[in-house]
């Protein structure tokens, strides 16, 4: 009876925190983590979401949110110097349109392991290909990554090495390069990167930002390697996460982002 009981409490448990039987979210062993209300204010208002650990494909310890459950899934890559908490307003709004989301935080940031080892420190497009991993664990069928600012020069970083494996990338900002403060420079180099990307492309920005000008945008553009790929450029200076969650044509950048998982969500079946 004892275990009986158990047993049931735990059904409960799961069913009341949103993750069912037939899904493992973030389920890797690590410390406990605080509340998103508590670790994020209001960015995390009305979010629904498993919090929890998974590892990167190098063993690194990542923190991470997970929401929706639908079949095709969206690792977000936060910008710097942040975490995951700037994605959560948009994780709620691509979790109610039917995607399954995953917000993380890369190693050395938030709440992910910060490793000091040479062959660990600075590769963060492991820590993506992890999130790919997660995804399909947790029950998505295909998955593209996005990011924003850093996390969109990862994503396209991690797509370009992940080949097939990812469904499209999205970049929000993302530069053409940044400094690694430990790691090969390689690791945030987009520049390098993306004439060896072969998945769906698109590039969001816009015409003042000081960090990704739109020359570097339409530099990225041409040297990427996909036969599929869109660069759209909205009025002001709005940079990374803001151009989906605070500029005033966020509504335009919204739909924009969402015709083109639509769009693609068929490659690579």
């Amino acid at each position: 009876m004892r275990g009986t009981a158990a047993a049931f409490l735990f059904l409960a448990v799961a069913l009341v925190s949103g993750w069912g039987r037939t899904t493992r979210a973030l389920d890797a062993k690590g410390g406990s983590l605080p509340p998103l209300g508590r670790r994020c204010g209001t960015d995390a208002a009305g979010v629904k979401a498993k919090v929890g650990w998974f590892r990167a494909t190098d063993g690194i310890l990542l923190d991470g949110v997970s929401l929706g459950d639908g079949k095709t899934g969206i690792a977000l890559a936060h910008e710097s110097p942040a975490d995951l908490c700037g994605w959560l307003p948009y994780a709620k709004v691509l979790g109610a349109a039917g995607f399954r989301v995953l917000a993380f935080d890369h190693r050395h940031f938030g709440l992910s392991q910060s490793p000091i080892a040479a062959d660990k420190c600075g590769r963060f497009s492991k820590d993506l290909a992890g999130a790919v991993a997660e995804l399909e664990h947790e029950g998505a069928k295909k998955v593209f990554l996005m990011g924003a600012s850093f996390g969109g020069i990862t994503s396209m970083l991690a797509g370009s090495r992940l080949g097939s494996k990812v469904a499209g990338v999205i970049s929000v900002s993302g530069e053409n390069q940044v400094a690694n403060r430990c790691g090969p420079a390689a690791e945030l180099d987009a520049v390098d990167a993306v004439p060896r990307l072969r998945a769906p492309f698109l590039i969001l920005g816009s015409r003042e930002d000081g960090f990704l000008l739109p020359s570097d945008a339409r530099a990225l553009l041409r040297r990427a390697g996909s036969p599929h790929k869109r660069l759209v450029l909205f009025p002001g200076g709005d940079h990374g996460w803001d151009i989906l969650e605070h500029a005033p044509y966020r509504a335009r950048a919204n739909m924009t982002v969402q015709a083109f998982l639509k769009n693609y969500e068929w490659v690579f079946d």
